[in-house]
């Protein structure tokens, strides 16, 4: 639906743990300490080595996902870059929330007070 705002407004991440990752028929949700998003588009894993794991939040359709994988990490690094929101994690993999230009919302997230569609 919209562009990711700017990484500025999305700081308050940094440092937050990832709790828990929550799936549903046609979203995922990603629990921080204390901000939350909610993906209905899609997201993208990178682990560490470079193995990229896409999942289009689509649970009766989706593949193999790996996301258990990032429970527990801290977030280090938060950029974004227009329809791409890339979290970094204190392990070296990476989370990337996508969105698209459209009729429809592509996600939600609280963080640091803010209601955020996307």
């Amino acid at each position: 639906m919209y562009e990711f705002p700017p990484a500025t407004e999305l700081n308050s991440l940094v440092g937050e743990t990832l709790t828990q990752v929550g799936l549903d028929p046609y979203s995922t949700q990603f629990h921080f300490d204390p901000s939350h998003i909610t993906a209905e588009f899609a997201v993208e894993q990178i682990e560490p080595d470079g193995t990229v794991w896409r999942y289009a939040c689509i649970a009766a359709e989706g593949p193999q996902i790996m996301l258990h994988r990032l429970v527990g990490k801290k977030v280090k690094t938060v950029v974004s870059d227009g329809l791409r929101l890339k979290i970094g994690f204190d392990n070296g993999s990476q989370l990337h929330f996508l969105s698209q230009i459209g009729p429809y919302e592509s996600g939600t997230m609280t963080v640091g007070g803010n209601f955020i569609v996307f």
